[in-house]
């Protein structure tokens, strides 16, 4: 039986979660997923390494080596045919903010804003700040100490509990809105004058259209709304963004392990066939009562989890 072997990051393995959906077998020790489609098994570590196995492994194994070398650093200047971004935006001094965490039914929604000169922009780029979802677990967490002790950030992290009390009001983007807006004030809040003076503007990674954030935001008690974009893909069209994407990836990554140290597990990240069986053994072992302070309960995990049981 042909196999093929790639390492990709907990982003793209996230990504073929999703993909492989509709194909997913049972999981095996030590996996995040197993799924089956085109004859060929892709069984997917928590080492980082995916296995393909079948006559067309390296076919299938292919879409994804594609996928990562597509997750190239973010370049000097946007893409102005999907962009409507100013000229130049790319060199501006900005706000980049980005969530992590909201497509995981483990783990807390991190949010962070991180402030980004014009002139740091060369040193973000020797540290090897790039797209989130083409580096490692291991290169993110080492990335994000050194992001904070160069540049201005602020870091918000919602944690399950504080996730479902928010979600008996708010719909999961204007849950998502109402963190930007807070993160993104408590940022400006800490720049100096001569920092507030040089912002030109703040980009949000986009996750719901413009109208509707703005309809969200009518909520918050201290809308920001000084010269905000919002591009989808924005750490492709600013550093800022990429900076700020890494902080909440490494955080996310952090609440997984901080959460499910007390159940002597590490939780996983998603919310494919692995998280439910997770779930599962979870309940059996300590009760259901336990979900709504490591899960996000609105997700179509819980009802799952609990009919198995």
């Amino acid at each position: 039986m042909a196999q093929h072997t790639l390492l990709l990051s907990s982003e793209i393995i996230q990504t073929m979660q999703q993909y492989y959906a509709k194909q997913m077998l049972s999981a095996v020790e030590y996996s995040i997923f197993r799924a089956k489609k085109n004859g060929v098994t892709i069984t997917a570590y928590q080492s980082g390494k995916v296995l393909f196995q079948g006559a067309r492994a390296i076919q299938e194994a292919q879409k994804w080596t594609e996928e990562e070398l597509d997750t190239s650093p973010a370049p000097t200047k946007p893409n102005n045919s999907t962009s409507s971004l100013p000229e130049n935006f790319s060199q501006w001094t900005i706000i980049g903010s980005d969530e992590v965490g909201n497509g995981s039914y483990f783990g807390a929604l991190t949010v962070c804003a991180v402030y980004l000169p014009a002139d740091k922009q060369d040193l973000m780029k020797e540290l090897g700040v790039k797209d989130s979802k083409a580096l490692s677990d291991k290169q993110i967490v080492n990335l994000a100490w050194q992001i904070k002790a160069s540049v201005p950030h602020h870091l918000t992290v919602c944690p399950p509990h504080k996730y479902n009390e928010a979600n008996q009001t708010r719909n999961a983007n204007g849950i998502k809105v109402a963190l930007h807006n807070f993160t993104i004030q408590k940022l400006v809040a800490k720049l100096s004058e001569e920092e507030q003076a040089n912002l030109q503007g703040v980009l949000i990674d986009q996750f719901v259209a413009e109208k509707k954030y703005y309809d969200h935001l009518k909520k918050e008690q201290h809308p920001y709304t000084t010269n905000v974009y919002f591009e989808k893909k924005g750490e492709s069209h600013h550093l800022a963004v990429a900076c700020a994407s890494i902080i909440a990836r490494a955080a996310f990554l952090e609440s997984l392990e901080t959460l499910g140290k007390q159940y002597h597990i590490v939780l996983p990240s998603g919310a494919g066939a692995n998280v439910d069986h997770i779930g599962v053994q979870l309940v059996k072992k300590y009760g259901s009562h336990i979900l709504p302070s490591i899960a996000k309960m609105h997700f179509a995990n819980t009802k799952k989890i609990m009919n198995k049981l």
